[in-house]
């Protein structure tokens, strides 16, 4: 490896012959983000539920990595990989977080919540599932705007029996939009297992029921994810219409910052691997030296560490333009 860290960062979103240097140095940045994440919770500078990813890292990175300017993504309740993948600005993210005016959406939306039109992100919806009725209606748009744009809508294995998700895949195919849905199948919707709410739980295999194409990939390995994610975009992306991506990945934390546990034995992921051991292994075993990979380590601290320094300076939104805000938005409701 003989480029430059700087010289591997590449611009975000990126192509599909993005490398894995650059896809491990932004789940680098996901996971130390998730990690502040917590501190900040703990300390009360972020409230309401927060709902971490660690562990998760290689879906939502090697996902969003497939993607180009111009593409849509909806998220589910535990997005921060798509605010890392889409590349939005981590200081305003954060501000956001903390209810501060420099956020994305005013400080109103909250962790999980923000929209960024210009990095490619619509906000998710609060209900579980909704996220996939919105890809049909983005999806629907671009192919009637016929420049080849692709919607990833990212969804969990808890949604799966939701009808949105029923009606979203029924619709999709019936269409040939260009959808790429990714469920993020983490064993758990809250805190019960898979098997206890779906009868069938190999999900790729619902894909069939639309005749579409379904695939089952290593969420736990971000450059299996990308290849997987990155075929179905160029198919979307062709006009043929929508595919179903299953990764099987794992939860490392709570379900949010309000779990209580007690309903997964401790001992449940003793044989998961970790994204990012499996992601520094194969960078060493190419070439790359233990000074290159602690140099990503130390940079993505760096990152973080002047996001939540821009975020803590940020103001917070002047209390009557949030009313004011909140007038108008009642008053468009009532017409």
């Amino acid at each position: 490896m003989t480029q430059t860290l700087q010289e591997r960062r590449s611009p975000l979103p990126s192509s599909p012959d993005i490398d894995l240097f650059e896809l491990y140095r932004r789940m680098r940045v996901l996971r130390r983000m998730d990690e502040v994440l917590a501190e900040l919770v703990a300390e009360r500078l972020i409230t309401g539920p927060m709902h971490l990813g660690i562990g998760q890292e290689a879906a939502g990175i090697g996902a969003t990595a497939a993607l180009r300017p111009g593409d849509m993504v909806t998220a589910t309740h535990r997005p921060h990989a798509q605010y890392v993948g889409l590349g939005l600005p981590l200081g305003r993210t954060f501000a956001e977080m903390m209810g501060r005016v420099d956020g994305q959406c005013g400080g109103r939306g909250g962790h999980m919540l923000i929209a960024d039109a210009e990095h490619g992100l619509l906000a998710p919806s609060g209900i579980v599932g909704h996220s996939l009725l919105f890809a049909v209606g983005h999806g629907l748009a671009q192919k009637r705007a016929g420049q080849g744009a692709v919607t990833l809508c990212v969804t969990g294995d808890g949604a799966v029996n939701s009808g949105a998700f029923n009606e979203s895949l029924n619709m999709a195919a019936l269409w040939r939009l260009p959808v790429v849905v990714l469920v993020e199948n983490n064993g758990y919707g809250l805190s019960v297992r898979l098997d206890r709410h779906s009868h069938q739980t190999e999900l790729y295999r619902r894909a069939a029921g639309y005749g579409i194409p379904g695939e089952v990939v290593d969420g736990n390995d971000v450059e299996a994810v990308h290849q997987a994610v990155s075929a179905a975009v160029a198919r979307a992306r062709d006009g043929q219409g929508p595919v179903l991506v299953e990764a099987l990945t794992f939860r490392n934390n709570g379900f949010s910052s309000s779990d209580r546990g007690g309903y997964r034995d401790p001992d449940e992921g003793a044989g998961v691997t970790d994204p990012l051991e499996l992601a520094a292994r194969r960078l060493r075993e190419r070439g790359a030296s233990v000074e290159e990979l602690a140099e990503i380590d130390r940079l993505a601290a760096v990152e973080i560490d002047e996001a939540v320094a821009f975020a803590k300076a940020s103001p917070w939104p002047d209390t009557e333009a949030l009313f004011e805000y909140a007038a108008k938005w009642d008053e468009g409701a009532r017409r």
